[in-house]
């Protein structure tokens, strides 16, 4: 099999995206298709971007393939298995948990669907080297490489790395001068242990979206499983609808820079007089 196949693992974030973007304008070669694999608990603003990128694509013979195995949220809902990085704490020391999901929700699918496109059995040896997977990673992350595990048939590019080099901002500039029209939003499942205080407060705003991260956080507690310790979505190991996700502006602190370029905050007494 001398042929092979060039595919964008798209997770319609802001590299991915400047990736298949720029294969449509001639600033990369373009692969022969993007694949997206979706956990079934993606922002609505995901989505949505997903769907104009996928228009726009098709405009230039870049087909996007939507690919996914099952919806994480309804297995944390209903599996006692938890694929998640979850927090834990015990005994005054926090843990977390180890984290599956991506495999499991986002490499198994996106493997099976190429080897099915290059038309390989599922027990069938693949030839080596036979799938050029694009992977999203810019200057800026150039450490998570080393952490990118290897395939056999897979051979893993970077072209943020190699052909075109550019760091997460440099895209977001570069998104901005070819598409103003467009935000790119963070691509993560709604609940994900790793949101920032920032990502929290805006699944806050979006009222559908917090309700069903809550309905998770509790859920993922309140198992029959009571022996082990109880699982939290946030890292400060409260229940989400407890978290203070305030800026701490708004809890009326200043952040303030001093001489060693670091952040002191400086607690604000109003209406004291000095």
């Amino acid at each position: 099999m001398t042929y092979k196949l060039t595919a964008l693992s798209l997770g319609a974030g802001v590299q991915s995206s400047t990736i298949l973007l720029m294969a449509c304008k001639g600033e990369l070669p373009k692969p022969d298709l993007a694949i997206f694999a979706d956990t079934g608990w993606e922002s609505q603003k995901t989505y949505q971007h997903l769907e104009w990128l996928e228009k726009e694509a098709k405009q230039y013979g870049i087909p996007v393939i939507r690919v996914g195995t099952a919806n994480i949220k309804d297995d944390l809902c209903d599996n006692d298995f938890i694929r998640i990085p979850y927090y834990c704490q015990k005994d005054g020391k926090r843990g977390q948990g180890r984290r599956r999901c991506t495999e499991y929700y986002k490499l198994r699918p996106i493997q099976k669907e190429l080897r099915k496109l290059l038309g390989i059995e599922p027990r069938a040896k693949v030839p080596k080297g036979a799938i050029d997977l694009w992977i999203g990673i810019s200057t800026d992350e150039a450490s998570r490489v080393s952490s990118i595990r290897r395939e056999q048939f897979i051979d893993k590019s970077f072209p943020l790395l190699t052909i075109k080099p550019l760091s997460r901002i440099q895209c977001i500039s570069w998104l901005e001068n070819n598409y103003p029209s467009i935000i790119v939003p963070k691509s993560a499942c709604i609940g994900c242990p790793f949101h920032s205080r920032k990502v929290w407060q805006q699944i806050h705003n979006e009222q559908i979206e917090w309700q069903s991260a809550l309905e998770v956080d509790s859920l993922i507690r309140n198992r029959r499983d009571d022996a082990k310790p109880k699982r939290y979505l946030h890292h400060s190991c409260q229940p989400l609808e407890i978290v203070d996700l305030r800026t701490p502006q708004e809890k009326g602190q200043l952040e303030l820079p001093f001489g060693d370029g670091k952040l002191e905050r400086i607690q604000l007494f109003r209406n004291m007089e000095l």
